[in-house]
């Protein structure tokens, strides 16, 4: 995938070649386990990569590693607020363990489905919006082709690096993107990276 990519914008996107070169080794993550891919995201909602770094560490330490549906229902809400979770974040993670069900059994059915299904059932739990569902296409299912203009990073890195006009419509900002098509993912990838480390992302 790297090297189709880097002859793709070598040869359609000279601004965005200039930006993968700084990145050379950068690639797409591997797939995460589907429920704690989910809990992660919840936890980072409206915060930077290293906060939401420090906060799903304490919950990892509260579920004794085991980031599972039954594990999170034996805690409760209490214990989730504790490691640091905001009450609405720890309502949408209960609510996600409901549905995902023991060794979450039926969130990996779903993942069979084709992906717009998948997308229309996952916008129907609690806390999860567009840019939550596209995070964990990204991270958790490691699809390669996914960008999201919901996200305050990768609006500002294109206005930074690829001469976009600030504060454009969504539409603006994903069909500039369309260029970087079947590679959104990496493409994603290499503009937060040309921000600073501990960029903030948008919050659903």
């Amino acid at each position: 995938m790297d090297q189709e990519f880097r002859a793709l914008v070598q040869k359609h996107d000279p601004a965005m070649h200039d930006v993968i070169e700084r990145h050379p080794l950068l690639t797409v993550p591997s797939p995460s386990p589907p429920f704690e891919a989910l809990v992660r995201i919840v936890a980072g909602q409206q915060l930077s990569v290293k906060a939401a770094a420090t906060v799903m560490s304490r919950v990892e330490l509260v579920l004794d590693g085991h980031v599972m549906p039954e594990r999170v229902q034996a805690v409760g809400h209490d214990a989730l607020r504790g490691a640091g979770l905001s009450g609405a974040k720890c309502r949408s993670v209960l609510a996600i363990a409901d549905f995902a069900g023991p060794q979450a059994v039926n969130l990996h059915a779903l993942l069979d489905a084709p992906w717009e299904v998948v997308r229309d059932v996952l916008l129907g739990l609690k806390g999860l919006g567009p840019w939550s569902i596209d995070m964990y296409a990204m991270f958790g299912l490691a699809m390669p082709d996914v960008f999201s203009s919901g996200d305050l990073g990768l609006r500002v890195a294109m206005e930074r690096h690829l001469a976009v006009a600030p504060k454009q419509k969504p539409a603006v900002y994903d069909q500039r993107a369309l260029v970087w098509r079947p590679y959104r993912t990496l493409a994603s990838l290499h503009l937060w990276h040309s921000l600073k480390p501990d960029a903030e992302r948008f919050k659903d």
